[in-house]
């Protein structure tokens, strides 16, 4: 066998092991290392959706983008996207049993994966507990309502890094462009109250607790100081009106309208509408955001 063939030939070995796919150790490193991915118009719609959000289901995505909810092909385009994501390890789900459904069914609620969230922004979704899903949804809900129901005032919603001196739920901030500044924004605090009254402590359970902090953090040097505005109100959501009316009851001591409190239904029914009620006057008067 010529001598320059087997020069070539040991060349041409050399370069097949060389692009040989690895094995061992390496292997296994391969596995761990993000896959690549492409961003679509779609993909792009929800990675917003979610970072703005935090968790969402296929049918709030839809109703967001101006979809069809019971529309088969719409919700399975949605499906296709965010399962995309979860492959591409941008986003993670969780499965949740939606009984909002007209046939009670298991499906998912979806979030931005720690990559989505160092990339998008917002906040991660990846090892968050099933127990919380419902309270997670139910703030998801309300800022989907909220946002659809004004869509001529400017909104400012914040839901990570906001523990200064008080833990709500979120922060919103609506802003009246017809009024002249220093006088058209409005200050809110959202808190999701699903649980049952309990965790009693000298005579008061632990919502009244939290929400007497917030009577206490009302006008004080330090809301100036660690949120830059002093007044602010209260939003407490619970889940029905026999709830809304004893959390007033329980808080009437305070007799302030700061707190506005309502419910669940009422939030996604009509939501601009006057639904609001306050321990000062809960038997008598109820308000909307239209009192401000």
């Amino acid at each position: 066998m010529p001598l320059a063939f087997l020069r070539r030939y040991g060349k041409m070995l050399i370069m097949a092991m060389e692009h040989q796919p690895s094995v061992g150790p390496s292997k296994e490193i391969r596995k761990e290392k993000a896959p690549a991915y492409r961003l679509t118009k779609a993909k792009v719609a929800a990675l917003g959706l979610l970072a703005d959000y935090f968790c969402l289901r296929v049918r709030d995505i839809a109703i967001l983008i101006g979809k069809d909810p019971a529309d088969d092909n719409d919700r399975r385009n949605i499906q296709t996207t965010l399962s995309l994501l979860c492959k591409q390890r941008i986003a993670s789900r969780l499965p949740h049993f939606d009984c909002e459904m007209d046939l009670p069914t298991r499906s998912y609620v979806y979030g931005l994966s720690d990559r989505g969230a160092r990339k998008f922004g917002g906040k991660t979704f990846d090892e968050h507990s099933e127990r919380t899903l419902g309270h997670e949804l139910e703030i998801s809900a309300f800022h989907i309502a909220l946002i659809r129901a004004y869509p001529n005032l400017r909104i400012t919603w914040r839901q990570s890094n906001i523990k200064r001196g008080i833990s709500p739920d979120a922060y919103f901030a609506m802003i009246d462009p017809s009024l002249p500044d220093g006088k058209n924004t409005f200050h809110f605090f959202l808190e999701i109250e699903r649980a049952k009254i309990g965790n009693i402590k000298n005579g008061d359970p632990s919502i009244v607790r939290k929400l007497a902090h917030y009577y206490d953090y009302y006008d004080s040097n330090e809301c100036q100081k660690a949120w830059g505005f002093r007044t602010f109100r209260v939003v407490t959501v619970v889940k029905n009106a026999d709830k809304q009316y004893n959390l007033c009851a329980r808080l009437s001591e305070y007799r302030h309208r700061m707190f506005w409190i309502t419910t669940e239904p009422l939030v996604k029914e009509k939501i601009k509408g006057e639904i609001f009620k306050t321990p000062r006057d809960f038997t008598t008067t109820a308000y909307s955001f239209f009192s401000l």
